[in-house]
């Protein structure tokens, strides 16, 4: 058993995660940091008890001459005060070291929203793309599409859903989102048609509603990736020969023409499974044309 000076925050901190993909990107930074703290040291054998006020501070103005994202920038300082609040709790670092960079505040500011909200005849057109070819694949891929779009589905919510998630009796989506939050949301006639079709060749058994399926188009009970969600719809968009673009642009148009359409923004904020009604305002996508509407009929 190992010594607790011996312990490594880092690693307790990752440990912590409850993501995947949370742990990939959190790790990535952390390595990438160490590696400007101290160029002579790895992830592994940084002594995060030397790690000092100034030297976070340093890191963010180094990542802001590098011109990132501000939303970045302060993923990279998440990490950071999680291994120190790790280290803290391991004795290795002293509550005053603990503080003080806990007490470093987040960078302000936005980048102008990467991505694009999609027509409704462009996801026509993918969509029906798929449904006029015969076999499983096709109806798979119809089926992911329709779904990512209609339900606002993140791509690991998409790779994880359960046949039991779906309710074709009450035309909802059970969705089970970031840190195991839970959240149901309604599916259109159209929608219900294609996932039916999905499961005519799927079966109804239970496990993953999107699964693997090999040469010969020989369905397997082996749920798909994060990874396959994205390849699958850049491989259709492409052969619709459409404007780029990527699998969480279909979920911007959830939320994009849900607020066209005069939804509130705290329902929208439920329907997309985000904490933060400042994460669902990124996601607007309708334009400087819609707030010049939106001031036209105000009175003086």
């Amino acid at each position: 058993m190992k010594n607790i000076q011996d312990i490594n925050p880092a690693d307790v901190y990752i440990a912590s995660l409850q993501s995947g993909k949370s742990r990939t990107t959190m790790l990535s930074l952390l390595s990438n940091a160490v590696e400007y703290f101290d160029e002579d040291s790895i992830y592994d054998d940084f002594d995060w008890s030397r790690l000092s006020y100034p030297d976070v501070l340093n890191l963010m103005g180094w990542l802001y001459e590098e011109n990132r994202a501000p939303s970045t920038i302060n993923t990279y300082l998440a990490a950071i005060k999680g291994v120190t609040k790790e280290a803290w709790k391991l004795n290795v670092m002293s509550i005053d070291q603990y503080h003080r960079i806990k007490e470093i505040k987040r960078v302000k500011g936005n980048r102008v929203a990467k991505g694009r909200a999609l027509s409704i005849d462009e996801l026509n057109i993918m969509i029906d793309h798929c449904m006029a070819n015969d076999g499983p694949i096709a109806m798979r891929d119809a089926c992911l599409i329709a779904l990512v779009y209609s339900a606002g589905l993140r791509r690991e919510e998409a790779a994880n859903l359960q046949l039991s998630a779906y309710r074709k009796s009450s035309s909802k989506l059970t969705i089970k989102g970031k840190g195991n939050k839970e959240r149901v949301n309604p599916l259109n006639n159209r929608v219900i048609d294609i996932i039916e079709a999905w499961l005519d060749e799927r079966g109804r058994h239970k496990g993953p509603l999107f699964v693997r399926i090999l040469k010969g188009e020989k369905i397997t009970e082996t749920g798909i990736t994060d990874k396959t969600v994205y390849n699958i719809i850049v491989r259709r968009y492409q052969e619709c020969g459409l404007e780029r673009l990527t699998p969480h642009d279909l979920r911007r148009t959830f939320a994009t023409i849900l607020l066209q359409n005069g939804e509130d923004l705290f329902v929208v904020q439920d329907l997309m499974g985000h904490a933060s009604i400042e994460t669902t305002k990124i996601y607007d996508k309708r334009g400087e044309s819609k707030k010049i509407e939106a001031g036209r009929p105000l009175p003086l």
